[in-house]
């Protein structure tokens, strides 16, 4: 008769039990972790997207699916119960839709019109104001210019005058090193902003920003997004 060694029996099980614990750890491994918002995104986050939406094909998209789950995660742990799984995804996906609409922002001062650019093909263009003696690249503090040369919409203000404002990354390096060789003060503050005040008389009123009316403000900080690249040409 053969012998039962339950000591025997008892390790192999639980060897058995450690491997199964780390296959499923394997299994379920972190794809991204934020260090700051304190989340992380786990390969079950991503197959539980591609099966509701019923993805067949996943070539390639691993790192646009991450961009995604991000504002999926980030609603559901920021928000309320009645966050829905099927919110948070549409949510995030009308947002990252509206974020790859545009990726740069031109104006040409001397024909007044800002386009908004998708790799080199116009979706929108707005009538835009400038300062008051916007001809000339902007030299000083106060000289009614608008900067030329391409920027980055850095920041926001949110509480603006008017309506809403986006900053303009002026002065670069060189606008510095210009202003500073005819000892100027180079300026700043320099925005792309709305008209809250209401219409304006004057075709160029502002102190050397760009502002646009009202309603263009509104459509444009809903598919202009930060960071976004600003050229501005004479």
């Amino acid at each position: 008769m053969m012998k039962f060694n339950c000591s025997k029996t008892f390790f192999i099980i639980s060897i058995l039990f450690i491997y199964a614990c780390q296959d499923n750890t394997q299994i379920d491994k972190p794809l991204y972790k934020d260090p700051i918002l304190k989340y992380t995104i786990f390969q079950s986050d991503l197959d539980k997207y591609i099966s509701y939406r019923n993805i067949t094909d996943t070539t390639g998209k691993t790192k646009e699916y991450l961009q995604l789950l991000k504002g999926v995660v980030l609603r559901l742990k920021n928000t309320t119960a009645a966050m829905t799984y099927e919110k948070a995804v549409n949510d995030a996906e009308d947002f990252l839709r509206r974020k790859n609409m545009i990726n740069k922002v031109l104006v040409v001062k001397n024909e007044r019109k800002m386009y908004l650019l998708k790799d080199k093909k116009i979706i929108k263009t707005y009538p835009i104001s400038l300062g008051p003696n916007p001809i000339g690249q902007k030299e000083y503090e106060g000289d009614g210019k608008t900067p030329e040369g391409t920027y980055t919409l850095d920041w926001q203000k949110w509480n603006s005058s008017t309506l809403h404002s986006f900053h303009i990354s002026y002065p670069n390096k060189l606008d510095s090193i210009r202003a500073k060789m005819k000892n100027l003060q180079v300026g700043s503050n320099i925005m792309v902003h709305g008209t809250s005040m209401g219409a304006k008389k004057k075709k160029d009123w502002t102190n050397g920003c760009i502002a646009l009316s009202n309603n263009d403000m509104n459509e444009f900080m809903h598919m202009v997004f930060q960071d976004t690249q600003i050229e501005i040409r004479k």
